[in-house]
């Protein structure tokens, strides 16, 4: 293995920036010679794309959310403030002391959530943060968060568990890394579901998971009015991760006694354009009131265990990990992430997520450490 691997950091000064593509940097940095306490070192195979990418680029949680934060300049080869991705996959290579190397043995393949842990070719990290997968296959970069984001929103906000049957729920950018996991998870609960979409593509990707109802936002004459026909009695659970005109929409199709679960705000907060998405203007007018009886709620999946405690939270793990394993929920991969390879190959991921067009979940692959 080289002696030197590659990473994606923010440059500095142009810290909070929401541009991917030139707030950041790629830097040649050493392997460390070791892992520490409770950590391991792991060559990271795949990263997961998303939304959260942005956010943390520009401030908005980890390191770089407390007072007074400075993404470093200087580069090394540890986890620094302003490294960046959320998601990864990828092989223990080494682990440090203090650390059951029978139970993390190198070889060993793991997925990850964490901030800059996963646009870099090597990590180290605690144990604490990794799951066991049986491969290191990009289908598991879906898992850290995109999965336990969908899985979290519904039952820990929405409280799907607890409803009575027939359930209706609303996904909103169903197609996306995170939406296509909503709206399988709903459907496991037993839910009849609607999602929308934009373009024909994903109109056919949401079919085949199994989608009640399929409606395209950019073709749809009226989203609201279809969907209000389709589902008259509005919906229990609307799980939103667009925001602006389609998320109104949702607000407005609540049922008497609905729950509105927002994730994020993606038609706003990523297209990088001063006005948002064509169909999501962020000048739009103000959020649609929400009537007695009905609930909004926001849901961050690193605060899942706080808001159920450990043991309710690993529960919501084990079950979500176990239907991505026997195929219970389908993890789709945007078909266009498998030429997406090296560190470079994230700024190629980033453009694409940015245009709006992926298809599932996006991913880049790094095929082997390297670098000067």
């Amino acid at each position: 293995m080289s002696k030197m691997y590659r990473k994606i950091m923010i440059q500095p000064q142009k810290f909070r920036s929401t541009d991917f593509a030139t707030a950041t940097k790629i830097v040649s940095v050493p392997v460390p010679e070791s892992a520490g306490d409770n950590e391991v070192m792991v060559r990271v195979t795949h990263a997961g794309v998303q939304a959260s990418d942005i956010i943390q680029m520009s401030g908005g949680y980890g390191t770089l959310a407390s007072t007074n934060p400075t993404p470093l300049e200087q580069a090394t080869g540890a986890n620094q403030p302003g490294d960046l991705g959320c998601e990864a996959v990828g092989v223990i290579m080494k682990v440090g002391t203090e650390v059951d190397s029978q139970q993390w043995p190198i070889g060993q393949p793991v997925c990850f959530f964490g901030y800059g842990v996963a646009f870099r070719e090597v990590v180290t990290i605690p144990t604490s943060s990794l799951h066991k997968v049986p491969t290191a296959i990009p289908d598991w970069t879906a898992f850290p968060v995109s999965a336990l984001t969908a899985m979290g929103g519904l039952e820990i906000v929405g409280k799907i568990r607890s409803l009575q049957h027939p359930i209706s729920v609303l996904v909103t950018g169903a197609a996306g890394g995170t939406g296509h996991m909503a709206v399988q998870f709903a459907k496991v609960h037993g839910a009849k579901v609607a999602g929308t979409c934009g373009s024909t593509a994903k109109e056919s990707m949401l079919r085949s998971i199994g989608c009640d109802v399929v409606l395209n936002y950019r073709t749809s004459p009226d989203v609201e009015d279809e969907l209000q026909q389709a589902f008259p009695d509005g919906f229990d659970i609307v799980y939103d991760g667009v925001g602006g005109r389609i998320g109104d929409v949702g607000r407005r199709l609540l049922s008497s006694k609905g729950t509105f679960v927002g994730i994020g705000t993606v038609s706003e907060d990523y297209s990088g354009k001063s006005d948002g998405d064509a169909d999501n203007q962020r000048t739009a007018p103000s959020k649609a009131t929400l009537k007695p009886g009905q609930r909004e709620e926001f849901f961050f999946m690193p605060a899942g265990p706080k808001r159920v405690g450990q043991a309710g939270w690993d529960d919501i793990v084990k079950r979500t990990k176990e239907a991505i394993a026997d195929g219970t929920v389908k993890v789709v991969l945007d078909a266009e992430s498998g030429s997406y390879q090296g560190i470079e190959g994230v700024y190629e991921a980033q453009e694409r997520i940015r245009s709006g067009q992926n298809v599932g979940k996006i991913y880049a692959s790094f095929p082997q450490p390297g670098g000067e």
